[in-house]
């Protein structure tokens, strides 16, 4: 089954398989996404007739398991969706703030030069109008399957193909093509439960299998890689601090603000945070993800030393590649290994 979800580095798309075989060995039927971020794992062992439990901080994913999840009512929905594609757009929030081209200094060419802001204005305008009205919708699962749509649909014609933190050079000939809003992936399977927040502060402790993806790489803060997600989840419209390339509302400027980016991000930190995660769940079997990307805040062997104190460890290794740029970056994508840490008590 293909699930439509955003772009976000590290996604798990290319591993549902690898970690749904693991799941099977030990006859699972309820298992905990600890990481949910896209929320492409969830949906898949959802799909696959597991009771799932998704967990992330932040508000957008929360959104993309509880779509995946709970699910919605398709044919509301797909009258949703219609209308807001028929929608005429007006100037609002996103097309204020992120639409257009502005003058900036480039850093790395110490010049200032015009460059895209993130979406045309035409685009803008429709995601604006498209977002005011899903606040109209009283049912809570279909409202949230149309800001879904809305965000799919943004990730689409937003000019970067990686993140929110900057925009191409160049407008893309995706970026220039028109929004159109479609119906998001309904999953069939057992009904979930989503939490958002702290982890370690999840009630529920007990799982047949825990599936964790923390973060790694101290230089990858999906909470300001993906800033533009939370907002128009939440839509709050916070005021923006536009020295960034592309302007971030407060919460997610961690390191203007000298403010830590929390667990798992922190090198001195990173043998006590993943050792504190990985003892807080009771499990028939844990599957940890990891990569050998550069920056990581822990090496492999520091993360076996740790797995191997809490039960038998067997280690999954799958060759994967880091990302897909385009020509225009001048960048070429390299291999790297995935690795599934299985930890079985």
């Amino acid at each position: 089954m293909s699930y439509k979800t955003v772009s976000f580095k590290g996604s798990k798309r290319k591993l549902l398989l690898n970690i749904e075989k693991r799941i099977k060995e030990v006859e699972a039927k309820e298992v905990f996404d600890g990481f949910s971020g896209t929320g492409i794992v969830s949906a898949h062992l959802r799909s696959q007739g597991y009771k799932v439990y998704a967990n992330d901080k932040m508000p957008s994913c929360n959104l993309f398991a509880s779509v995946f999840l709970n699910g919605f009512d398709m044919k509301a929905v797909a009258k949703h969706i219609e209308h807001i594609n028929w929608l005429a757009g007006y100037a609002g929030w996103i097309t204020g703030n992120y639409s257009g081209e502005r003058k900036r200094m480039i850093k790395g060419i110490k010049q200032i030069e015009s460059r895209p802001l993130g979406f045309t204005e035409s685009n803008a305008a429709k995601l604006d109008v498209a977002r005011d009205y899903a606040d109209l919708i009283v049912d809570p699962n279909d409202r949230n399957a149309v800001i879904f749509s809305i965000i799919l649909a943004m990730d689409k014609v937003f000019n970067n193909t990686n993140d929110q933190k900057s925009c191409l050079k160049d407008w893309t000939p995706a970026a220039l093509s028109d929004v159109v809003f479609e119906i998001p992936t309904l999953v069939q399977g057992p009904k979930g439960k989503v939490y958002r927040g702290d982890i370690l502060k999840v009630r529920k402790k007990n799982y047949d299998v825990v599936y964790l993806d923390p973060p790694y790489t101290a230089g990858v803060l999906y909470d300001t890689c993906y800033h533009l997600n939370d907002s128009v989840v939440m839509w709050d419209q916070p005021a923006l601090d536009t020295d960034y390339a592309i302007p971030r509302p407060e919460r997610a400027a961690y390191r203007k603000k000298n403010q830590p980016a929390g667990a798992y991000y922190s090198k001195p930190r990173a043998v006590e945070d993943f050792t504190k995660l990985l003892e807080s769940f009771n499990y028939k079997r844990l599957i940890l993800s990891y990569s050998d990307a550069p920056r990581n805040i822990l090496t492999r062997e520091e993360l076996e030393s740790i797995c191997k104190n809490l039960g038998t460890l067997t280690v999954d290794a799958i060759d994967h590649k880091i990302c897909s740029q385009p020509n225009s970056l001048n960048k070429i994508s390299d291999k790297l290994k995935e690795f599934l840490f299985i930890i079985d008590k």
